[in-house]
């Protein structure tokens, strides 16, 4: 199997059926082996119903059910690890970025272990933007992060990332955080780990139907000092 497409989905009972569609039409077309695992962090509507319905006798689809929600960290954790990809891409159940967009991260596998898609590093790859206050939450954070944990990367949060096999197995299965600080806690340990990891700019569209809280922010931040502590005790081994 050559790439796992992971798909986390909270509340996602009228967006996600299109971008199944969008995502079983482009790997139709390719030539590599995939598989496509949509992980329902239970939702409290019918996403799980919807997604059962939509892949019924389409191959290569899965859906894994938690049956009680645990956040999109540990439902990207469970679809990564249940994946048998060469490579596994994480993406938004919205398709905020395009499944196609996954033509700019393929190139780099032979030189890096983990690629992830960044809405900052060209002013134009945001397609439509996301409210004021967002956009000033978003590259605050950003800058704590940097500042805080060392990590260099302009966008840690986007939500569409390639990973190897080897990368996925050795650096998930230390993740200890559930929620949406998850993505600084992977690329903490990835690069405390070795791995050689590349930003690369994606095309990125808000959906104003997001189900992300403001106080996502303020919790990721909160994660952070929690990733700190973990890093200077020497929890991830």
């Amino acid at each position: 199997m050559f790439l796992s497409i992971i798909l986390p989905a909270y509340q996602e009972e009228k967006r996600i059926p299109k971008t199944l569609e969008k995502v079983r039409s482009y790997l139709s077309k390719q030539q590599y082996s995939w598989e496509v695992i949509v992980v329902n962090d239970g939702s409290p509507d019918k996403t799980g119903q919807v997604v059962t319905e939509k892949i019924k006798g389409w191959e290569n689809f899965y859906l894994i059910d938690h049956k009680v929600n645990k956040g999109k960290g540990s439902a990207v954790k469970t679809g990564i690890l249940a994946a048998q990809g060469d490579w596994r891409l994480v993406m938004d159940a919205d398709s905020s970025t395009d499944i196609s967009e996954v033509e700019k991260l393929l190139p780099l596998i032979k030189d890096y272990q983990a690629i992830i898609g960044s809405r900052y590093l060209k002013a134009d790859s945001i397609k439509v933007k996301q409210p004021f206050y967002r956009r000033v939450i978003s590259r605050m954070g950003n800058w704590v992060i940097r500042v805080a944990l060392g990590i260099k990367f302009v966008d840690t949060q986007c939500g569409f990332k390639l990973y190897s096999a080897e990368f996925a197995q050795d650096v998930f299965s230390c993740q200890t955080i559930d929620r949406w600080g998850f993505d600084v806690e992977i690329l903490a340990i990835g690069i405390k780990k070795g791995y050689q990891i590349k930003e690369v700019s994606v095309d990125w569209y808000d959906d104003t139907r997001t189900t992300v809280k403001k106080s996502a922010a303020f919790k990721t931040l909160h994660e952070l000092f929690i990733i700190k502590k973990n890093m200077i005790f020497g929890k991830y081994r």
